[in-house]
């Protein structure tokens, strides 16, 4: 799954809360009994965010829209990591590890990183490749995962590594989203978390 269609699944997935179809209780009732308005122009936000992705393609989805999050409830929700975890098709792994109290990169994720820059330094002297082939880490902003290694969080696209041509299209994927969708929200600084390698 892309970044483009994995987002597509999770306006798919409002969709069905909205309809009164879906498992996810709490966020499911929350949605069902949001205002018209409200619910419209969450989905509008996120048909814009999806439509500007589109365009630039990236290896991993940035976070969903801050004012669509807001809205669906994600930031007051931390009692329900499940349902929010299922929306964002995060895997069961890493809602487990977010529920343990993990809520940002920490030692042990760094740790992994200087893991993985040394694989990707090896790899560069042995095959004679150039050092721009492989620059950050990145995943959405607000995805903590079990482990930056997490195979299934690897196979979802939600952790990738990214080339300085990538890195930079990245950049201006987020620049156009806060122009084309301005928040406020003080915590999404940028759509992407990035951990440099170089």
């Amino acid at each position: 799954m892309n970044a483009v269609e994995s987002m597509e699944e999770i306006f798919k997935r409002i969709i069905v809360a909205r309809n009164g179809k879906s498992n996810l209780n709490f966020i499911g009732v929350h949605i069902e009994n949001m205002d018209d308005e409200i619910y419209n122009y969450i989905l509008s936000r996120l048909i814009r965010q999806i439509d500007i992705v589109k365009k630039y393609n990236p290896k991993v989805r940035p976070a969903i829209d801050p004012m669509v999050s807001s809205e669906l409830g994600v930031y007051s929700g931390l009692d329900f990591p499940e349902e929010y975890g299922a929306l964002m098709g995060y895997p069961k792994c890493c809602i487990e590890s977010f529920k343990s109290a993990r809520f940002g990169i920490d030692n042990e994720h760094l740790k992994e990183a200087e893991e993985i820059k040394k694989e990707i330094k090896n790899d560069i002297l042995e095959n004679n490749k150039d050092v721009k082939e492989k620059v950050a880490i990145i995943m959405p902003s607000g995805f903590i995962p079990c482990s930056l290694k997490c195979k299934k969080a690897w196979e979802r696209n939600l952790i990738s590594i990214v080339s300085y041509k990538e890195y930079s299209l990245i950049q201006d994927l987020e620049a156009e989203l806060f122009k084309e969708l301005p928040h406020f929200h003080g915590a999404y600084n940028e759509y992407y978390e990035k951990i440099l390698l170089l």
